[in-house]
């Protein structure tokens, strides 16, 4: 019996101690999953109009856009939304697998030689597609972009790194400003799969472990915590009618 409860104990301890190590390499908040995507923060055009965006060029704003005219979808949605076009929501989902399974990796070093992938999370990851033809048209200009706010609930001094999937790799959105309320304002060149990332220190509200966590590394150590406590039980219950 006390090679049995040894042994349990050992047991326990790997699964322990194997946890926080898995954890380390997490790549998502834990919400990434179930939460909703960033909200987009609108505003009036010149003639008054309800708008969610501009698009600019060097000699300033030479449309809107309206509020019918993208879909931002956010994986926890990709599969029952019906706004998300086929190709996109194939390939945002696609890109989670990667990401999760660690196929995939962002390149934070496009950012910073000294930013450590380590502390870094992922706090969103979403599709933008355009709806209404003349953008895109209009986006593929040499010098136009677009401007859009988020709605991210962020602090004020929080750090958020911007990246989009564009031609099979990741580049960062180098215009990114926090607005210092809960939003940021990103200017893009071209839309498909975007992420936004943190550190993972200012994700107050979110466990830090990850989306990815195997939950049946979590189930064993229920399941040997439960056993090597009942042993342990029926060890010393037996020790005392003897005794």
């Amino acid at each position: 019996m006390r090679k049995l409860i040894c042994l349990l104990a050992v047991l326990v301890l790997c699964v322990s101690l194997a946890a926080p190590a898995f954890a380390a390499e997490d790549t998502f908040v834990p919400s990434i999953s179930v939460k909703d995507g960033p909200g987009l923060v609108g505003f009036a055009d010149d003639d008054g109009n309800p708008v969610i965006g501009k698009i600019q060029n060097n000699d300033g704003v030479i449309d809107y856009i309206e509020d019918d005219c993208i879909v931002v979808t956010p994986v926890s949605q990709a599969e029952t939304s019906k706004d998300i076009p086929e190709e996109a929501r194939d390939q945002l989902l696609s890109i989670y697998k990667q990401l999760n399974d660690g196929q995939m990796k962002l390149p934070y070093e496009k950012v910073s030689a000294n930013l450590d992938p380590s502390t870094m999370v992922i706090r969103e990851l979403v599709d933008i597609s355009w709806l209404c033809n003349e953008h895109p048209e209009m986006l593929a200009l040499d010098g136009t972009t677009a401007v859009i706010t988020f709605d991210l609930g962020v602090n004020a001094d929080t750090d958020v790194i911007v990246m989009a999937y564009v031609n099979n790799e990741w580049n960062p959105v180098v215009d990114v400003k926090n607005n210092g309320d809960g939003t940021i304002t990103c200017t893009f060149d071209s839309f498909g799969p975007v992420a936004f990332s943190v550190k993972k220190d200012v994700e107050k509200n979110e466990p830090q472990t990850g989306d990815n966590v195997d939950i049946t590394l979590w189930a064993t150590l229920l399941v040997v915590s439960f056993v090597a406590v009942a042993a342990m039980f029926f060890f010393y219950r037996k020790r005392a009618k003897n005794a």
